[in-house]
């Protein structure tokens, strides 16, 4: 039986001058990390990735999101790559206003973004005290699958509820990447962090497009509505882009908890 995760509030967010590849190298480094996000620090980190890619890939997101239907399969082996809207659904662990596009590691892709986001994903898992490689092979680890998850907040409404993700075998961090930048694909609205006392700390006001954010997942985090009172395109793909470097337990296990929404708000 799963057991709930218990909160840990964010208690600063620190950006490194290194990339993640550059970080994987200095051990000692990645040890204070670890205790660091623990305890609920946050870290900024450069992806060191081409942004001209990342634009391109977000380009091709919309185009798919555009040309073909929406559809939902559960986190089974074989699950194929695929897309859905997230209006509000009550079915939702966490309700939100996204559309999330998802690629497992037994498809193949256009983009090869398992090669390009695996150092990302090897720090991911050091940070969670595991082997770099974790997660990432075709067959499913110990009732889990790495699982890269673009998302779409749009402008006029997208956003996600306050939450926590469980913290166990699998995780002690879900990054995210950053496919957009505040300032230029939208005004406001983004990522989120709350302190112990409960105020919120604005996490996007320390991203760039490149740009990881690693903290822990226990921490409870949200996004606030994108430029809220805009009106709403889901069409236009307008907004803020992001990827999540998850790793989920497939839907047969039973044993690693599951996001718990600590803000009920209805977002349709």
């Amino acid at each position: 039986m799963s057991t709930a995760t218990t909160a840990v509030p964010v208690t600063e967010v620190q950006r490194l001058d290194r990339t993640v590849g550059e970080v994987l190298d200095a051990g000692a480094l990645v040890a204070s990390m670890r205790s660091a996000i623990a305890g609920g620090a946050a870290y900024v980190v450069p992806s060191g990735i081409d942004r001209s890619l990342l634009v391109e890939l977000r380009s091709y997101l919309a185009q798919v999101g555009r040309s073909s239907l929406p559809s939902y399969h559960p986190i089974e082996v074989g699950a194929p790559n695929s897309h859905r809207m997230n209006d509000g659904d009550e079915r939702s662990y966490v309700r939100g206003r996204f559309h999330q596009f998802s690629f497992f590691p037994w498809n193949q892709d256009l983009f090869g973004l398992f090669d390009l986001l695996g150092p990302a994903y090897h720090l991911k898992n050091v940070l969670s005290g595991l082997p770099p490689t974790s997660f990432l092979a075709r067959t499913p680890e110990h009732g889990c699958t790495a699982r890269i998850a673009a998302q779409f907040y749009p402008t006029g409404g997208g956003g996600l509820n306050l939450h926590t993700d469980p913290v166990d075998r699998h995780q002690l961090t879900v990054p995210t990447l950053e496919l957009s930048r505040r300032g230029d694909d939208y005004r406001s609205g983004g990522v989120y962090l709350t302190r112990a006392d409960g105020s919120v700390l604005d996490a996007q006001a320390h991203l760039d497009l490149g740009d990881l954010l690693f903290f822990n997942a226990a921490t409870p985090h949200g996004v606030a509505v994108i430029d809220d009172g805009e009106p709403l395109a889901w069409h236009r793909f307008e907004g803020r882009w992001i990827v999540l470097l998850a790793v989920n337990r497939l839907q047969s296990t039973a044993d690693i908890g599951d996001s718990m929404e600590l803000d009920a708000t209805d977002r349709r």
